[in-house]
This record gives structure tokens, C-alpha cells and sequence, in this order.
């Protein structure tokens, strides 16, 4: 579910004032004289659209009152923001709507309604089996291009924006933040991506130097803040064939990796959008996944590279790829056949995740995740868009994560009865119903925040164990 808000400073100061609390809206709701707020809270991600007329101190303020909102509803601060120009909406943005109609099929924008309080919502019984007539993902729709178009990087510090070597572009660093600006043929993209281990400043500055790039293109690109973890696929294919790396912590400024440890362990996976993807995580045996690849950089640019049971050629040729990057010389081992050296700087041997994903994670039966909440008044289930992380997992709420062979239900620490309860039955119901010939004694896991067993965490590329510590 979504929520729609308008920003305007008609009254003489900035106002965000609600037009619409459920979608789907109606074009009709959008002024070409005002800027917008479409909140998709469950997603964490929010829309800001500017009308071609609104003044100049409306779109101004656009992408810094999102950024205030997102404070004001105590949203986590990786929540990802994307600024939309009037005509340049994306289909993923135009999904909210019912009616929407492109330019060439409009007439033009009406009037809008404001609401002037919070509409009493009845509470009504929850169907799941709708949940089978879900859309594709909405990380599909985000591809404008096949990623061919010009490419620019600039990391993001105190003076201003420095730019990145192009021999370097796909390496991203937890402690950094980057400005990358597409040029193709129907205008500008500007992705801001935001590495989780930045500072607030670091985290402002990349606002307001993105919001300054954009004032050089006249407000026209089209905006997007991506959290580390949360890359698009579209911004992924910027980089042509190179894996996209990210580092856990450190810096790419000069000298910024000497503080990283000499120890290194980094997993390399390949989604179904034949994407390959290489995350630097903890050292530690309980990282491990037998689907997936992983390098272990060890002192002396020593180390080795770690094939696990279910892993694909095309992960293999990551990690080839990373030891080139990391100019680091490994020695290949099957899973199974593990030297003692390997289990060592690992911690030693201890349980990982096992289960073989790829049999099950396949076109026809992809793994999907749910948000379960009745924060709204009535109890909601909705799909989490695109590849999913552990920052998708809210603590206020109940998640579902379907796996085919088995359902997990998530339980977040501060999720309410209703939604415990609520969600268990609807997880039933949602096996009962699925038209897919599903076996109906599908295991239901359920599964508390801090205590999740590997058969859960091997499906979130980068499990932090200890992110629940703090």
C-alpha cells in the first residue's frame, strides 16, 4: 500500500498535506503547479514528483523535503528516494495509478482533493490467495536501456564531487557515497548510491551535490537514491560485463583501504536477472552458502577460492575476476574437501547454509518476500519489489518469505499480536490457494528476529549476523 502527499508553500510556508492514504490513485490528483510525495513504505522507497510548473522554491526543496519527511515518519535512513520530473515518470512510478494516461493521452491535470484528517478505515478480513495475481517484481520494470549509454562516477566528499577512475567503476565502498550520471538517448539518470557505512554528512553532501548536478540539466534527470544492498538492475548493467563489488567497510580514497583487515572473505552469487553480484562479509564459517562462491583473502595476497556444492560457472568466473581485483593468488577447493588452513582464520568449522537453493530458485519458482502489517487499521500483506536484503525486514512487522519447499514467517521484535497471529493464517491460506499445484503440507517455518538458522539467512546475500547486536 501506498500513501500520496502534496508539497506545496501556496499557504506561505513549506506544507505536506495528504491527498490520498490507499492507492490506487488517480492522475487527476497530480497539479502540474505542485511537487509530490508517493510514500511506498513497504518497499522503503519513496517517489517525488515535480509538476513543470511548480515554482522554483518548490523544486527547490523537493529532494530536501523528502529527505525531511523520511524523518518526520522515522523511516531508516537508507530509505531510497526517487525525484521524477512531470513526463518523465517511470512504469514502476505510473503502477500507483489506475487511470494513468501518457501525455499524448491526457488532457491534461485536474483538480485535487486534500484530505482534511485521517479517514476511519474498517477493518476487513485479509484474502491471500490474491497474493497468486502479483505482478511481476517491480525491479524489472526499471530497465530503461540495455545500459549502454555514457557513464560518469564521482565519490562524494566534503569539497565537492571527486571524480572516479573508469578502470574502477563497479567497485563501491560501505564507507563512501557516489554520484553516477547516465546520458542516453531520452535524457539523464542520477543514481546517488549511499554506502551503509557513510556518515551523516557524507549522507547529506551526496543530497545536496545530486540536487545541485540536477539544477545543471535544469531539473530534468530523473533521480534515484540507491542503498547499498539495493542496486537496481538497471544500474547494475552500467558496468557491462564486471561484477559489482562492494566492500564492506573502507574508503576509495587514497590510502582508504589500509585500515581493512588483512583477512577477507567476500561472496560472489548470480541472480536470476543473470546478474553477478560480489559482497564482502563477515569472516566467519557460518557465512558460507553452498550455492554460492566465495574468495578468502588471506595475509601475504595468499588465499583461497571456495567452490560450494550448487554454484554456477558464471560465479566461479567472479571470483577469478574479484582475485584479479584483489590481486590476490587462490587456490581452488570444492566444498567438501577443505584444508585445515582454510577453516582456521574462518573461526572454524561451524554450521552454514546447505539447503540447494538453485533447485528451487529457478523461473518458475522464485523465492518472494512479504511485508505483514496492520499499521493502516486493517490487516495488509504486500510484496517486497526486486532482490531483497536483510534491510527489508522490518522489526515492527511480520515477513513471509516463500521458498517454495518451505515458508518462513519472520517475526519482528516489535511486531504486534494481530500481525503473529494473523500472518500464520494467512500463510496457510496462501498454500491452500496457490493455483500452482504447490504440495498443501508445505512446511511453515517460524523464525524470531536474532535467531534465524542458516536454511533462512543463505537467501539474503550479505547476512550481518551481528546487525541485530546493535
Amino acid at each position: 500500500m501506498a500513501k500520496l502527499y502534496m508539497v506545496s508553500d501556496a499557504s506561505g510556508s513549506m506544507k505536506v498535506s495528504v491527498v490520498a492514504e490507499v492507492n490506487p490513485f488517480s492522475m487527476d490528483m497530480l497539479l502540474s503547479e505542485e511537487c509530490f510525495i508517493l510514500d511506498h513504505s513497504i518497499a522503503k522507497s519513496i517517489f517525488v514528483w515535480k509538476g513543470k510548473n511548480a515554482n522554483p522554491n518548490e523544486r527547490k526543496a523537493a529532494m530536501k523535503t523528502a529527505e525531511e519527511f523520511i524523518q518526520q515518519m522515522n523511516y531508516p535512513a537508507n530509505t531510497q528516494i526517487q525525484v521524477l520530473p512531470e513526463g518523465g515518470e517511470t512504469p514502476i512510478f505510473k503502477q500507483f495509478f489506475s487511470n494513468w494516461k501518457d501525455k499524448y493521452e491526457s488532457e491534461g491535470f485536474g483538480k485535487v482533493f486534500v484530505a482534511s484528517s485521517v479517514a476511519k478505515i474498517q477493518q476487513i478480513e485479509f484474502d491471500a490467495s490474491k497474493l497468486h495475481e502479483s505482478p511481476q517484481m517491480a525491479a524489472q520494470h526499471k530497465m530503461v536501456d540495455d545500459g549502454s549509454g555514457e557513464v560518469k562516477i564521482w565519490r562524494v566528499e566534503s569539497n565537492g564531487r571527486i571524480p572516479v577512475k573508469p578502470e574502477t567503476y563497479g567497485q563501491f565502498y560501505g564507507g563512501d557515497c557516489y554520484i553516477i550520471l547516465y546520458t542516453y538517448s531520452k535524457g539523464q539518470i542520477l543514481y546517488t548510491w549511499q554506502g551503509m557505512k557513510a556518515t551523516k554528512d557524507e549522507l547529506t553532501t551526496s543530497a545536496f551535490l545530486t540536487v545541485q548536478l540536477d539544477r545543471q540539466f535544469n531539473g530534468r534527470p530523473v533521480q534515484v537514491r540507491v542503498s547499498q544492498g539495493k542496486e537496481p538492475a538497471h544500474l547494475l548493467s552500467l558496468f557491462k560485463d564486471k561484477p559489482l563489488i562492494v566492500y564492506k567497510e573502507g574508503t576509495s580514497r587514497k590510502g582508504g583501504q589500509t585500515a581493512a583487515s588483512p583477512i577477507r572473505l567476500f561472496q560472489i552469487r548470480r541472480n536470476l536477472a543473470f546478474i553477478t553480484r560480489i559482497v564482502e562479509v563477515d569472516v566467519d564459517a557460518g557465512s558460507l552458502n553452498s550455492n554460492d562462491v566465495f574468495v578468502l583473502k588471506l595475509k601475504n595476497n595468499s588465499g583461497f577460492t571456495w567452490i560450494g556444492k550448487g554454484a554456477s560457472q558464471e560465479e566461479e568466473k567472479g571470483a577469478q575476476y574479484l582475485a584479479g581485483v584483489l590481486k590476490c593468488k587462490t587456490a581452488v577447493i570444492a566444498e567438501g574437501q577443505e584444508p585445515e588452513e582454510f577453516w582456521k582464520p574462518l573461526g572454524g568449522k561451524k554450521e552454514y547454509q546447505t539447503s540447494p537453493l538453485l533447485e528451487i530458485h529457478s523461473d518458475d519458482h522464485p523465492p518472494r518476500l512479504y511485508g505483514c502489517s496492520n499499521k493502516t487499521g486493517r490487516f495488509i500483506i504486500e510484496e517486497v519489489p526486486g532482490e531483497f536484503t536483510q534491510d527489508d525486514l522490518a522489526e515492527d512487522d511480520v515477513m513471509l518469505l516463500d521458498a517454495w519447499d518451505q515458508i518462513f514467517i519472520w517475526i519482528g521484535k516489535d511486531a504486534n499480536e494481530v500481525e503473529r497471529t494473523e500472518s500464520l493464517k494467512s500463510a496457510k491460506q496462501y498454500i491452500e490457494t496457490d493455483p500452482s499445484g504447490r504440495d498443501k503440507g508445505t512446511p511453515i517455518v517460524i523464525v524470531k528476529q536474532s535467531n534465524e538458522p542458516p536454511t533462512f539467512t543463505g537467501w539474503f546475500l550479505g547476512w550481518d549476523s551481528k546487525r541485530w547486536q546493535n
